[in-house]
């Protein structure tokens, strides 16, 4: 394989490991990636309570039956041998990931597996965030995208730079921020002449940043005239919901003791005022790598939209964002998953582009509260009056974003 095949290749599969990783991670999962040079047919470990995954990741840019089979094959089998080696139960799961999953390819790929691995714990992942695992206690991970259908495919190549991955969104957020009100979103608020510039106001890597600017461009969203300049908004922003709308898991929680009215605002701010109280990331690092940094927070959708002025709905269940499912959190919060399902009395989400929510969440009386733009996003297809709330946003507090579309 020539050099750069190689770098490519070894970039792709990086890109699916760091995606499972963070997956892993925001279930509530602990995660132990496995040093490269030790070929020992594990990429990642993860545990969360006696329950312990090892998993071994094949990536490939072709989605060929010839070609993906035996990468899983050989997935399979090193997961099984490396399950072996290491002391107590562990689940080996081997993963297949290609750049597009085609309907046809999934159907193969279950089908070979139900009749020579039907015990094997397996999954299938993609670049524009289709997944599909089976085994004990994955059903988690399953994304509602569905693959593309062969032939309908999109015929310009897909990858890990995803248009409306969550750092993409994030940096789509820092692009319109200065067409909203800096309390309603928080970001940067400048004007940059390239991708060098960008990376650095939000703090992402200029290779991200070009590859964000480089696909903004070629889809036809992005001027690059003396500054970098987001045109055709409304369309962009349709997109933008579309690839919004992929199923979401709300876990119902109920209050241990139920309180007033504004019990979750409290519960919030009481949790943050802890945080800060923590020792900084310095000190939390010389403590040890198995420190864990701290679970992000913020309220959403329709109790957002009432922190920031905008409340129209009544009477619906609050949403709190949380990075990780972590039932310790939800008791210092006061909150318990037991029996919430037939009593809730909130919702916990745990979002795809944690990045793109939590860096751009504004303050509101010391609570973490998600930017205007994105209740837009979380409440524009929501059944409980979601259009009605995204009307009054959309044309409040996003009028002037919306009103330099094609200027």
């Amino acid at each position: 394989m020539p050099l750069s095949n190689a770098i490519v290749a070894a970039s792709r599969g990086q890109a699916y490991e760091d995606l499972l990783a963070k997956l892993f991670q925001r279930g509530g999962w602990s995660v132990q990636r496995r040093a490269k040079d030790l070929d020992e047919g594990i990429d990642l470990v993860a545990q969360q309570g006696n329950q312990k995954y090892i998993v071994q990741i094949k990536s490939s840019s072709e989605a060929r039956r010839d070609r993906a089979v035996p990468l899983l094959s050989q997935a399979i089998l090193e997961a099984q041998a490396a399950a072996q080696r290491i002391p107590g139960p562990a689940i080996p799961v081997a993963v297949l990931a290609v750049d597009h999953v085609s309907k046809s390819l999934a159907e193969h790929v279950q089908a070979f597996v139900e009749r020579n691995a039907p015990n094997m714990a397996v999954g299938l992942i993609d670049a524009s965030g289709f997944r599909m695992f089976r085994g004990p206690g994955m059903e988690w991970l399953n994304s509602a995208g569905s693959p593309s259908r062969g032939a309908r495919a999109p015929e310009k190549p897909s990858s890990p730079a995803y248009l409306f991955s969550d750092l993409n969104q994030w940096m789509l957020k820092v692009l319109l921020a200065k067409d909203v009100s800096d309390s309603m979103l928080s970001a940067p608020r400048k004007q940059y002449e390239n991708a060098s510039q960008l990376a650095e106001a939000a703090q992402v890597s200029v290779m991200s940043a070009f590859r964000f600017v480089r696909q903004l461009s070629s889809e036809g969203f992005l001027e690059d005239n003396e500054f970098l300049r987001v045109v055709r908004r409304e369309a962009l922003l349709e997109r933008w919901l579309a690839a919004n709308q992929q199923r979401v898991r709300d876990i119902p929680v109920r209050w241990v003791i139920r309180g007033s009215n504004n019990q979750l605002a409290v519960a919030v701010h009481a949790y943050v005022s802890r945080l800060a109280r923590k020792p900084s990331p310095n000190k939390r690092a010389a403590q040890g790598p198995l420190s864990k940094a701290p679970n992000r927070i913020c309220l959403g959708l329709f109790a957002a939209a009432e922190a920031l002025g905008f409340k129209f709905v009544h009477g619906s269940l609050p949403h709190l964002y949380l990075e990780r499912l972590d039932r310790e959190v939800l008791a210092q919060l006061g909150l318990s998953m037991e029996d919430a399902q037939h009593q809730a009395d909130a919702f916990v989400r745990i979002p795809e582009n944690a990045e793109a929510i939590f860096r751009a969440a504004v303050e509101r009386q010391g609570v973490p509260v998600a930017d205007i733009l994105q209740v837009w996003l979380d409440v524009s297809h929501h059944p409980a009056r979601g259009k009605d709330q995204a009307k009054i946003i959309a044309q409040k507090a996003l009028s002037q974003l919306l009103d330099g579309k094609d200027a």
